[in-house]
């Protein structure tokens, strides 16, 4: 055995055929490699949070940064003595997907817990789940008594989650071979994933790269338009991830500034656009953003139902600021981030059933919203059409389309199963959710908002994004379709069959041959 050193200090071992080898006291695992950066990743933004919370004088610094640094040196230790495999499974992937979420939500819960933010164990992991997910559902009875800290630190870990962490454990990965699309793939807000470089890590990279610019320049808008800087990077964060978190119980309505309600309006309108397209377009390649189907039918879809909720809800408070309203709270419902600056639930029936229909639906694939995402509607809807001709015309040969582009059959295959498991989940959840008390409107729109990652609902949740009002029962089936809301449900899924499948054999009773 030989040793030799990497060009950029890292040592290597090689047998004496040439052949690559662990360092001694390293193990091969993706699963255990992904969960250590993960947690390395959060542990440094709850320290951070401490920080702020220091310069804030708050009551949590001890607490946060503390946590920070634990989480932080355990994933660090787990990252360190394990190393990415050269050959990865697709059950691998789909497996280390789903636990890195699962310990990422843990572990993002321990602040709420150790604060005393929350009396119940549940809460805080609800808490958890609803940031990392970009969901904005809260249980936080009094926003503004909870010190800036660990406000800052929900706004960060929405952020966290808005890009998707996995996206930057491979950016930061010194080597993820051959399954580092698959790992994209498998946490992208979309159906398919897309390389903007031969390098997967270099497509990882640029990705967070347009999203850390378009972050700052977000929070320097805020600024300028009246935020202090706190709120400003807060509600940056919040707002670009999709997420919604606010550090005021009346969310943007807190500034009651049309300028910076207009404000956020292009920028929730823009982050419910794909980050791909976004960094061609800034490449000086515009042609592939322009021509995009899918962005002409989002922005017509909010267009369309801006107009209805302007024309049906009275504008009681002026024709301008019905119109704002009206446009802000469709474009904070489609894109999935859940602010709200008015009570929509005052409007008419028809135009809060027209949102409780968007709300699962979401914005455009490669985008940091929620939701089914506008071209699986684009797929299905062409896949019926298709379907339709065939009952007239049996040998009629006719592809799926989606705006220019083609989809292969087993794509759209594979799209119609993926809706018709979301509205299994939709619907699911609503009845067990109604099961533990609430009424059909508010058990309706929590699986809604909840499986949409969207925040807000109807109801008992009216406008105010407070789950309080559902029993920890039904608080558990939401956190469930969080989860398999913003992982896409696959990936759970499958993961859990691994699971499942993994039970020790001595579980079960072998079968013993028959002597012949």
């Amino acid at each position: 055995m030989t040793l030799q050193t990497h060009s950029r200090g890292r040592i290597r071992w090689f047998s004496q055929r040439g052949e690559r080898l662990l360092a001694p006291g390293r193990y091969s695992s993706l699963v255990a490699n992904v969960v250590g950066l993960t947690l390395a990743v959060v542990g440094f933004g709850i320290a951070v949070s401490g920080i702020v919370d220091a310069i804030d004088g708050g009551p949590d610094v001890a607490v946060l940064l503390m946590t920070g640094l634990v989480v932080w040196a355990v994933g660090s230790s787990i990252w360190r003595v394990t190393i990415v495999p050269k050959q990865i499974r697709t059950v691998d992937v789909f497996t280390t997907v789903t636990v890195a979420w699962l310990a990422m939500a843990l572990s993002g819960a321990i602040p709420y817990v150790l604060t005393g933010q929350f009396d119940r164990l549940d809460d805080s992991l609800f808490e958890s789940i609803s940031g990392f997910t970009t969901t904005g559902a809260t249980v936080t009875a009094d926003i503004e008594a909870t010190s800036k800290g660990l406000l800052f630190w929900r706004s960060t870990s929405q952020w966290m989650g808005g890009m998707g962490v996995i996206v930057l454990v491979v950016a930061v990965l010194p080597t993820v071979g051959s399954g580092g699309m698959s790992l994209l793939a498998a946490e992208a807000p979309g159906p398919t994933g897309e390389r903007l470089t031969p390098r997967v890590r270099e497509t990882a990279r640029r990705l967070w790269a347009v999203y850390i610019g378009f972050t700052i320049v977000l929070a320097g808008a805020y600024f300028v338009a009246g935020m202090s800087v706190y709120d400003a990077v807060s509600h940056s964060f919040t707002t670009v991830s999709t997420g919604g978190f606010s550090p005021y119980q009346a969310s943007i309505g807190h500034f009651e500034s049309a300028v910076i309600e207009w404000i956020c309006i292009v920028a929730m309108l823009l982050a419910g656009g794909s980050f791909t397209l976004y960094y061609r377009a800034l490449k000086r390649d515009p042609k592939p953003l322009l021509k995009s189907t899918e962005l002409r039918v989002y922005l017509l879809v909010v267009a369309a139902i801006t107009l209805w909720a302007f024309i049906a809800s009275g504008n009681d408070g002026g024709q301008a600021a019905g119109f704002r309203d009206s446009l802000f709270t469709t474009t904070s419902t489609i894109t999935t981030t859940g602010y709200v600056t008015t009570e929509y639930g005052l409007w008419s029936q028809t135009t809060q059933l027209v949102l409780l229909l968007m709300m699962p639906i979401g914005a455009m694939a490669g985008s940091t919203a929620g939701g089914i995402k506008m071209i699986r509607v684009m797929a299905v809807a062409s896949f019926a059409h298709r379907e339709a001709l065939r009952q007239l015309h049996p040998k009629l040969v006719r592809p799926v389309r989606v705006g220019n582009g083609i989809l292969p059959d087993d794509v759209a295959g594979r799209v119609v199963g993926f809706m018709m498991l979301a509205l299994a989940i939709f619907g699911g959840g609503a009845v067990l959710i109604s099961a533990t008390g609430p009424d059909m409107i508010t058990s309706l729109s929590s699986s809604a908002t909840a499986f949409g990652n969207v925040g807000p609902g109807l109801g008992a949740l009216d406008h105010a994004n407070d789950f309080l009002s559902i029993p920890p029962m039904g608080r558990w089936v939401a956190m469930g379709q969080m989860l398999l809301g913003r992982l896409e449900i696959y990936p759970v899924i499958l993961a859990m069959s691994v699971i499942t499948l993994r039970i020790p054999r001595s579980l079960h009773p072998r079968r013993r041959r028959q002597p012949k």
